[in-house]
């Protein structure tokens, strides 16, 4: 009995000593603006995975550039703009991002590159051309 209790003592410190695992996932959510201060994502757990919606926009803007001409006139607004990102290589989240400018979805990487900056990029033709937007930590 007392070699028992002893053992689960030693277990219990054990596991307590051992360092908490990252969750690169929960690092990213929250609140960012783009680099361009028109717009705030706020990024949050969707299912298994993380998403994105637009919370704040600096002036009024509509989906014009939509290839649903139906959607053309919605507002940005709540409209989600990332979606289905997991874990990938090199620490990075990989999902897809919807470019309201262009009304196109790209292959997205979100990668932090310090607690308080978020690096967005989307990719075509496989990744051979990327575009580059830091998003900055927002309240």
């Amino acid at each position: 009995m007392r070699a028992m209790a002893l053992a689960s003592l030693v277990a219990a410190a054990l596991m307590a000593a051992l360092p908490a695992a990252a969750d690169p996932m929960g690092d990213i959510v929250g609140r960012w603006r783009d680099s361009d201060g028109e717009s705030e994502i706020a990024i949050s757990r969707c299912g298994p995975a993380l998403c994105g919606k637009i919370v704040w926009l600096k002036e009024a803007r509509f989906d014009i550039f939509n290839p649903n001409e139906s959607q053309r006139k919605r507002s940005l607004l709540g409209l989600q703009v990332l979606s289905g990102f997991k874990p990938a290589a090199k620490g990075a989240l990989e999902g897809e991002g919807y470019n309201p400018a262009d009304g196109k979805t790209y292959r997205t990487t979100l990668e932090l590159a310090s607690s308080q900056s978020l690096v967005v990029r989307g990719c075509v033709l496989g990744g051979l051309i990327c575009d580059d937007d830091t998003w900055s930590r927002q309240p």
